[in-house]
């Protein structure tokens, strides 16, 4: 199955049909690195039209997305007038890519602290090189299609998520607020829910509104059913939409917002996300949003803010959904064990493979079977890369050279290394190498992510960590045989990252 929505993403770049404004809200330090990348390689991932503005989010302990949205804006319109701007119908895009990125320690530290820098197996022109895409180049560039129709209104993303809608992506709500999901029908079982739906946000369509939960354990949807929350069919088939943590608002909203939220803003101080701050208390009662962990009188402050919304607009609906259709595909590539699992699909004999491939154009490097002496290599991608001799399998390298390889399901970015192989110079599985410098063969375990932080030249800082280990719950440990915790290293790139730290794009 063919997706036309990427030749469709690529038409609207290509014909200047993108969002007029896009906001990046980076962590601090990487302000300059994302304008200076973003104008090198915005003629391969957006329209020439675009502005673009880089904020960093220096606000203590982190704004969430209601409040770092608004700061964002906030911001930037110390610039341009933004309000002058929306009236005009232009359409505004904002990617929230500030924080530490400890689901994806140890690869943030080797791009000096920057997570949505992490490679994706594609190579681009910036500056007469070919350099490898980074993760939000490719939000931004698959998220261009959702500009048309959204005029006067602003799109807020995250910058560590593709998402390829097989609906068409046009606005179907004028009300205020919209919501990105995937719509289903499904046949409730534990097992099912806890494995597909639990770990998400979801929208409960009913006949009045749109209500939204956070993260619904199997218990609380048994809760939802008895209150009939949930509409059955003639099949016993509910209906729910899983969200995707996107959405669109109007000025209108953001204007209520800006004002409602100016003081936390002034202060920074507080950290509010959009979904349980905002959604959940708008479709909930108070004693639902108690029950569900949150504060009565913080309740009683988002109804009033409702209350004056609708008295001002005359809108007795603010929140609508956005299906974007039951076979949306989306990459996931902000924790390590999904970054790698959704770098795979790209090799798979399936419409999702044939997609994957499709959208980092790497059809035309897939090897099907290369037989030569001493080299055999069998449905893998090769970019930009050598292999000289040993047996790839399954595989994905990206820039780099590589003498000798026994592997099976590894992805190799920017490395070189005389040798890799597994214990007793086996075929090794499950591999993740990242900007790996290694002069002699190296021996790797199953499972294993190897990768090599270089701060400044004649430096290198190895970090060994398993795809089945959590860097948010190892942040402050030191793991063997590393020498410093993912928190130091942190710290430590962000002392010298002025001083000794090469900015490369």
């Amino acid at each position: 199955m063919k997706y036309s929505i990427i030749k469709k993403i690529k038409t609207v770049v290509q014909e200047n049909q993108g969002f007029d404004v896009i906001i990046v809200v980076a962590s601090m330090g990487n302000k300059e690195y994302w304008e200076r990348r973003l104008q090198a390689s915005r003629n391969e991932i957006l329209s020439p039209k675009t502005k673009i503005f880089i904020v960093e989010e220096d606000w203590p302990g982190g704004a969430g997305t209601l409040l770092g949205t608004l700061y964002a804006c906030q911001k930037v319109s110390q610039e341009i007038n933004l309000k002058e701007i929306l009236e005009d119908n232009s359409r505004i895009a904002i990617y929230h890519v500030a924080g530490h990125g400890k689901r994806m320690a140890p690869l943030c530290g080797t791009e000096g602290n920057n997570k949505p820098a992490i490679k994706l197996p594609k190579m681009i022109k910036i500056e007469d090189r070919e350099v490898p895409l980074k993760v939000l180049e490719a939000v931004i560039f698959s998220t261009q299609v959702y500009a048309k129709g959204r005029e006067r209104r602003i799109c807020v993303f995250w910058g560590d998520q593709i998402f390829l809608p097989s609906k068409r992506p046009n606005l179907e709500t004028k009300l205020p607020v919209e919501i990105f999901g995937i719509k289903k029908n499904l046949l409730l079982s534990k097992k099912n829910w806890q494995r597909d739906w639990q770990q998400y946000g979801i929208l409960i369509p009913t006949k009045k509104k749109i209500l939204m939960r956070e993260k619904v354990s199997w218990k609380k949807i048994q809760r939802y059913l008895e209150k009939d929350y949930l509409n059955k069919d003639n099949e016993s088939k509910i209906t729910l939409v899983k969200s995707l943590g996107c959405f669109s608002i109007t000025s209108s909203f953001l204007e209520g917002l800006l004002a409602e939220f100016s003081q936390e803003i002034g202060a920074k101080r507080r950290n509010l996300g959009s979904d349980f701050h905002l959604w959940v208390p708008l479709t909930s009662t108070k004693e639902e949003y108690r029950v569900e962990g949150g504060s009565g009188i913080y309740w009683e402050r988002i109804k009033r803010f409702k209350r004056n919304f609708i008295k001002k607009t005359g809108r007795k609906r603010i929140i609508g959904e956005k299906n974007l259709g039951e076979k949306t595909l989306w990459w996931d590539y902000g924790h390590l064990k999904s970054y790698f699992l959704n770098l795979l699909k790209i090799l798979k004999k399936t419409d999702e493979g044939q997609a994957c491939r499709e959208f980092f154009e790497a059809g035309k490097c897939l090897i099907k079977m290369k037989i030569q002496p001493g080299l055999k290599i069998k449905n893998s991608i090769l970019i930009n890369s050598e292999v000289g001799a040993g047996k790839i399998e399954n595989s994905i390298l990206i820039d780099s050279k590589i003498k000798y390889a026994k592997i099976k399901n590894g992805i190799i970015f920017s490395s070189q290394a005389k040798g890799i192989f597994g214990p007793k110079g086996k075929l090794v599985k499950n591999i993740l190498l990242y900007n790996l410098k290694e002069e002699r063969g190296m021996k790797v375990f199953p499972a294993e992510v190897v990768t090599d932080i270089i701060p400044g030249e004649g430096t290198k800082i190895r970090m060994r960590t398993s795809l089945l280990r959590d860097g948010r719950r190892d942040w402050q440990v030191r793991i063997p045989p590393n020498i410093f915790a993912y928190s130091e290293i942190e710290r430590f790139l962000a002392r010298i990252a002025n001083a000794a730290l090469e900015l490369r794009i």
